[in-house]
């Protein structure tokens, strides 16, 4: 009789999804505040703003309709576009290359770390040109790029440090927090995202000539210039209202994730056929958006990466297999972008690593599974365990 659930057995784990985002009578009595206040007014933004820049020791806050858009937002402000080039890794979600598409900028890919899954500084290096701009690490599942390696390189080439933290919302890297990095990051608070309004985004700077720029954009700033081309694109009072409603549960909740993810981490270590990723003493906080694991074909006996995460979802562990590289996107060559572009992106970049990573190795779990209790880690390793150890039932 066949002992994996995926050819009949019984599951290691019943399907119960924590539902995501947590809902309260806080948000409740937020949403009702708005809808009872003055039209036109902003106090919930106001607050937000304050105490986010606060928290993320950052000068400057502003909220926006979402984070491609802050991304979009951060390029037009310091002057990026049509004939420059921003360098971003391919392994991310489609936004953070549809920004620079937006303004006219190129992106260029460079190749991540394995041991990270995070753009590789080294990498990063080699794809500068005349034309390069920007470097945009993005935190992948919330884990913070080697900021000191990415800063140091953009002082020494004269480039913008920005940072793609649309996963990382309260990830610090040696205390540093994201207010701190680069010039500036941009944060997402879409339905999925560990701080959520549902849709949103953030942008947080400490570089005053950047807040004066993007205030004047978003038709908030007190100097405003007549000549100045301004969009609609700001956050509404509902949302903001979420965010003031959701924040103060913010570190608990990485908390939980954290250690849990520290728990699963030590149950999988002893198992051949997947790893988690390498730890980094200098990240002091990971929002841990995504539980990443790396799963090696070799130890799996010639069954693939897909067809193992197949058999452990059936056994009821809420697993995938993570992104696609970018420039496999036919979008990257469509007509709209290459309209948008002076040079084609090109989509056959010297990315070894990020291919293999997406292609065969990677495995994701969501945050809202990190919150569960420690027994759930445990079935969850349990399942992966249960498949390893039944491989011949998927060759």
């Amino acid at each position: 009789m066949s002992k994996l659930a995926i050819n009949g057995g019984t599951p290691v784990l019943e399907k119960n999804s924590l539902p995501w985002p947590i809902a309260s009578e806080t948000d409740k009595k937020a949403l009702l505040e708005v809808y009872n206040a003055p039209s036109g007014s902003r106090k919930q933004n106001k607050a937000f703003c304050e105490s986010f820049a606060a928290y993320s020791d950052a000068k400057y806050c502003h909220t926006v309709a979402n984070g491609t858009v802050s991304i979009e937002l951060i390029l037009r402000a310091l002057g990026i576009g049509r004939g420059d080039e921003v360098i971003v890794p391919p392994y991310t979600f489609v936004a953070s290359v549809s920004a620079i598409i937006y303004v006219g900028a190129t992106p260029v890919f460079a190749d991540i770390d394995p041991e990270t899954l995070n753009l590789d500084p080294a990498c990063a290096e080699k794809a500068i040109t005349e034309k390069t701009k920007a470097i945009m690490p993005v935190f992948v599942g919330g884990r913070p790029a080697d900021v000191d390696a990415f800063e140091k390189l953009c002082q020494k080439r004269g480039l913008y440090l920005i940072i793609d933290a649309a996963q990382a919302v309260g990830s610090e890297f040696a205390s540093k927090k994201l207010g701190k990095m680069g010039v500036a990051a941009s944060i997402s608070c879409q339905n999925t995202k560990n701080l959520s309004s549902g849709e949103g985004g953030i942008i947080l700077t400490s570089d005053d000539g950047l807040n004066e720029r993007l205030s004047a954009m978003l038709n908030s700033s007190p100097t405003l210039s007549p000549s100045c081309i301004r969009l609609a694109s700001g956050m509404s009072e509902y949302q903001a209202a979420i965010l003031n409603s959701q924040l103060p549960n913010l570190d608990a909740q990485i908390q939980k994730r954290m250690e849990n993810s520290e728990y699963l981490t030590s149950l999988i270590s002893g198992l051949d056929c997947v790893r988690a990723l390498k730890q980094d003493g200098r990240i002091t906080k990971n929002s841990r958006h995504l539980y990443i694991m790396r799963f090696f074909t070799k130890e799996l006996y010639g069954v693939d990466r897909d067809r193992f995460l197949k058999a452990v979802r059936a056994e009821g562990a809420p697993i995938t297999p993570g992104y696609n590289p970018l420039y496999t996107f036919p979008c990257m060559k469509g007509a709209y972008t290459n309209s948008c572009l002076e040079a084609p992106i090109n989509c056959e970049p010297d990315t070894p690593v990020c291919h293999k990573i997406a292609t065969e190795e990677s495995g994701w779990i969501y945050h809202s599974h990190l919150l569960k209790s420690k027994r759930e880690m445990e079935l969850f390793a349990e399942a992966i365990r249960k498949v390893s150890e039944n491989i011949d039932e998927l060759r």
